[in-house]
């Protein structure tokens, strides 16, 4: 069985959008082997911190959180779409979508994970257009998951009135998945099976996930 994991480690370089509300992730030791007989630490991180799941909840007073997001929905067959050098402006257009069979469960390849923790990351990342986004719940996306920050442009983060794919997704019960790592592992000939488990956090309107690709054996369906 090949494993592929798509999670970013967690440790207190992880890095964050800049926001006041986006902890800083930190680990403190607090029990030590030598002095208490084990070891143990604190643990302190926003909702959203390195690779993790996005719920209604995030943007929608009233709709659901993370722990209640459909584990049936967010585990199976899963197709890849390898955007990696082919976009000429950075932003996935209608027009990049209506060529390509659209699953249930969908990963999105820029290679952008290659620039975290630099001050790249963050600076005109992939993003998708509006009509990119619908066309894609049109016709029958359940999950996007995406190797970059956000659906949307960096110039719509930290904007209260923005976020429109992010609301446009999540609205539509879309389980949204960002900051994936090691896409580049990921074949476009090979079947794969996600597996992405969030925190059950209750009424949180998100959590921090361990993503992973496990690829299917030939033989197998």
């Amino acid at each position: 069985m090949n494993i592929i994991d798509l999670t970013l480690t967690l440790d207190n370089a992880c890095m964050t959008c800049g926001t006041p509300w986006h902890e800083h992730v930190k680990v403190e030791q607090l029990g030590r082997l030598e002095k208490v007989g084990r070891n143990t630490a604190s643990i302190h991180m926003g909702s959203h911190s390195g690779t993790h799941m996005d719920a209604p909840a995030h943007f929608f007073n009233g709709m659901f959180g993370v722990d209640q997001i459909d584990l049936g929905q967010a585990c199976g067959d899963v197709s890849i779409v390898n955007f990696t050098g082919k976009l000429k402006h950075r932003k996935v257009e209608l027009c990049d979508v209506e060529d390509i069979p659209v699953t249930e469960r969908m990963i999105f390849v820029f290679g952008w994970f290659q620039y975290w923790k630099t001050n790249s990351y963050y600076e005109d990342f992939p993003y998708f257009s509006q009509e990119a986004v619908q066309y894609l719940i049109d016709k029958g996306m359940k999950v996007m998951a995406l190797d970059t920050p956000s659906p949307d442009s960096v110039r719509d983060i930290g904007n209260i009135e923005d976020s429109i794919n992010h609301k446009l997704l999540l609205k539509n019960k879309v389980i949204l998945i960002e900051y994936l790592t090691n896409t580049d592992k990921l074949l476009n000939n090979k079947k794969y099976t996600l597996i992405a488990l969030p925190l059950k956090l209750r009424d949180a309107d998100g959590a921090p996930a361990r993503v992973i690709a496990i690829e299917h054996m030939e033989g197998e369906n």
